[in-house]
Formats: C-alpha cells, sequence, structure tokens
C-alpha cells in the first residue's frame, strides 16, 4: 500500500474512532455526574407495571439498593421510577457509612438524596444510639432529624426531647422541646427547651428555663438535691470540666439557697464560684439563719459538705444571734472573709482588711449586751453554734453596749450598711428516684 492510501486510511480510521473516543468520554462523565441514579442490586422478585402514565417496579423479597456509598435494604419495595421515589416496607435499614438506620417502614429520594423513616425508628452511629417516631437523614449533608419522643444515648448520658437535629461530620447536636439530659456518672440532670452540643469543641448549651439536679447520698442512706436554675447554662469538657449558669442565678440545697448573676460549678474539684451580686442563705444545725454577701463567694465542698466559703470584696456575714431575739444579728464587715465548716456546721471566720465584728452576748441563755470590734484582723471561733472566743490584730477598737441601752433598739447599732434579706428564695419541688434521676 502506498503512502497516499495509507494516510486516507488513517484518517478515515481518526474519522471513525475520534466520534466514538468522545461518545465513550461523554457517557463516562455522565454517569459519573449523574448520582441521583439508585441502583437495584438484588430482589427476590420485580413486578413492573404503570400506574396513572408512571413506570412503577415492584421488588419483593430481600430487597438491596445502592446509591453512592449509601445502602438501602428491605422485604418490599415501590420504585416510582420518574420521580425516584422508593416506598420501602418490612425490616428498612439505610446504611451510610457508620450510620445505620432502622425501621418498620421508610421512603428514600433518589434526587434529593434523603431518607425517611417511620415507626420504631432506630439509629446508631458509632457510640451513639438513637430512637423516635420518625427520622429524616439528608445524605448529602450529613444531617439527620427526629422527632416524637427521641431518645438518645451515648457511653455517659441519656438525652430526651421532642426533636433532634444531627449533624454527623461537625458533631453539633441540637434538641428541642422538654429536653432532658442525665448522667448517671455523676447523677447530673439538666432540663431545658434548647440544647446545643458541639462535640468536638467540648462545649454545650442549655437555654428555655434550664434547670441542672445533681443528686447526694447524705446520712443514712437518704437523698438531697443540688438545684441549678439561670437563663442560660454551658457545660465545658476540658482539664477543668465546669457548668457555668448565667443571668439569674438560683441555687438550692438543704437549708441552704443562693443567688448571683453568674455561677461557675466545678464538676470535679466539688467547688462553686458565684459573681455578680452573689448572695447566700444557710441554716446551721441550731436553727439560725445565716446570709453572705460579697463581689464574689467561692464555694469549697468535700464530699457534697461544705468546708471553706471564701468572700472578696465588700464582704458580709449576718447571722441570727439567738432565735428567741428575732432583731438581734451578729455581723462582720471587711474586704475579705473565710469561713471554715467542720461536719456542715460553722467552725471559724477571718475576717481581713477593715475588719469589723459585732456580736450579742448571752450569759447562761440571758441577754448581756452588744460588742462592737474592729481591727485589721478578726479572728472568731465558734462551739455548738455559739461564739467561743475572738481574737483581734492591730488596730484594735472596741466598745460594749450593756442590754439596758439596747433593748428593743438593736437596729441602731446595726453596722452600716446592714440588710437583713427576709426574701429567701423557695426551693423547687423536684422528684427524685434512688437513681438520682430528677423530673421537673
Amino acid at each position: 500500500m502506498n503512502s497516499v492510501c495509507r494516510d486516507r486510511w488513517d484518517l478515515r480510521r481518526m474519522l471513525f474512532i475520534v466520534p466514538f473516543l468522545i461518545a465513550v468520554a461523554a457517557t463516562t462523565t455522565f454517569a459519573q455526574r449523574d448520582t441521583s441514579l439508585v441502583h437495584l442490586v438484588h430482589a427476590d422478585s420485580l413486578v413492573g407495571r404503570n400506574v396513572e402514565g408512571q413506570q412503577v417496579r415492584e421488588l419483593i423479597g430481600n430487597v438491596r439498593l445502592t446509591q453512592g456509598g449509601v445502602v438501602v435494604t428491605c422485604q418490599h419495595a415501590t420504585e416510582f421510577r420518574n420521580t425516584n421515589k422508593i416506598i420501602l416496607e418490612g425490616e428498612v435499614e439505610v446504611l451510610d457509612s457508620t450510620m445505620r438506620m432502622v425501621a418498620m417502614r421508610g421512603i428514600y429520594y433518589g434526587k434529593e438524596h434523603e431518607a425517611e423513616a417511620f415507626d420504631r425508628v432506630m439509629v446508631e452511629d458509632g457510640r451513639t444510639m438513637l430512637k423516635s417516631e420518625y427520622g429524616r437523614y439528608f445524605v448529602n449533608g450529613k444531617k439527620a432529624f427526629f422527632r416524637g419522643n427521641v431518645i438518645a444515648e451515648d457511653s455517659g448520658s441519656v438525652l430526651t426531647g421532642d426533636e433532634v437535629i444531627y449533624y454527623r461530620e461537625t458533631q453539633h447536636t441540637i434538641a428541642r422541646g422538654n429536653v432532658v439530659i442525665r448522667n448517671a456518672g455523676n447523677r447530673m440532670t439538666i432540663f431545658g427547651s434548647h440544647f446545643e452540643n458541639f462535640r468536638t469543641q467540648g462545649y454545650s448549651t442549655m437555654t428555655g428555663n434550664p434547670r441542672v439536679v445533681q443528686v447526694d447520698t447524705v446520712a443514712e442512706g437518704a437523698f438531697d438535691t443540688l438545684t441549678v436554675l439561670s437563663t442560660m447554662m454551658e457545660s465545658y469538657r476540658d482539664s477543668l470540666p465546669r457548668l457555668v449558669a448565667t443571668d439569674s442565678v438560683r441555687l438550692f440545697r438543704k437549708d441552704f439557697a443562693a443567688e448571683a448573676g453568674f455561677c461557675v460549678f466545678f464538676t470535679k474539684t466539688d467547688s462553686v464560684l458565684l459573681r455578680k451580686s452573689p448572695f447566700i442563705w444557710y441554716t446551721s444545725d441550731s436553727a439560725q439563719e445565716n446570709q453572705i454577701t460579697g463581689d464574689s463567694i467561692f464555694l469549697k465542698l468535700n464530699k457534697r459538705k461544705l468546708e471553706h466559703v471564701y468572700v472578696e470584696g465588700r464582704a458580709r456575714a449576718i447571722s441570727q444571734a439567738d432565735v428567741r431575739f428575732p432583731n438581734r444579728f451578729n455581723q462582720m464587715t471587711g474586704q475579705e472573709i473565710v469561713m471554715r465548716f467542720q461536719d456542715n456546721k460553722l467552725h471559724r471566720i477571718d475576717v481581713e482588711k477593715t475588719a469589723t465584728s459585732l456580736y450579742y452576748v448571752f450569759d447562761n441563755k440571758k441577754p448581756n449586751g452588744v460588742n462592737k470590734i474592729s481591727g485589721d484582723h478578726v479572728t472568731i471561733t465558734f462551739r455548738n453554734g455559739r461564739i467561743d472566743k475572738l481574737k483581734v490584730i492591730a488596730g484594735v477598737e472596741g466598745q460594749f453596749f450593756p442590754e439596758k441601752l439596747i433593748r428593743h433598739k438593736e437596729s441602731d447599732y446595726n453596722l452600716q450598711g446592714f440588710v437583713w434579706r427576709a426574701d429567701k428564695p423557695g426551693r423547687p419541688s423536684t422528684a427524685v428516684d434512688k437513681k438520682g434521676v430528677g423530673s421537673r
């Protein structure tokens, strides 16, 4: 074959091959882009029919469908070819990587890449298991939505609510409506109407009248609870786990109540920080009422028992001198007050910087005047709920006012800025069982 003939043959071959390659490339590209197709992998039987002009395939027995990385199985499926909608029935399962959703019936939307599940919906994703009445999974956005008696459980807690939204890639969870989170490890239960958890950041928030209830075991197997209420609560799960309550904070425990604009509850170190106009009420074993206030108050507990109270900035501690004399109050003021407790009983008070103490004297339970003492440092020790010793260091000034001068005139001798608050907040009712599960 001469060169001219070969060139013509090569040209004809190229003219044939090029369109073929273009067609193959176009077909491949189209197949790569068209991810809306749902592929049938297996069914025991298939019946095709036409319903109102739409092609319908009925798949019966051990049905297995795939779309991209998603695998759908069930016992019976009705596929509407025109709309790419598939109705699923009987042991429905949708599997996407580690996420597995099962239900009694469901719908898969091929064009939208979405799956709906109805009736006894159950989802597993790693260490998290969720149950609800209804679920919808968005494949492209890796997002799941659930409603109706939602229960989500992981290794440390159980969450219930009306609705839950879960973003798989960011591990961001949103729960709405009657949200309750129970943690059996620390016997803590959190209530609210809107909860968001950012697991990868170790941070979560609860709003909508949030409430925390922590159950403690007290003497002889009895139970007591620490209850915290506020406008917003935030949880930080880092090297110093803590619960932060903001705005209109109120705390309640047996014979104890507090309020503040800001509160930090350190869950592992067993301590509480109160700021923004903190105020504390507590009742001693002798049934005497006590009040503490300052710029900030730090409560240190040991095995849930009050051990230390640190008050800083315009510190003030007031207590009833004797329940028989409701107008007589022992008072201490200073820049700092440290109160030490033993077995939940006040053992010692140290007042620092411009310390002033006013306390009523009783001889054989009979009133006998009042002492007013000031100095750089005042230390008071107690025995059986009453003042045992008082020590003043540096810049000592003292006055004694006999009983005949103060009787029925006690308010004239109160320290400057004295306020006795009779509006101690009432403890909210909370049902608690022996497992530490609280309820509204």
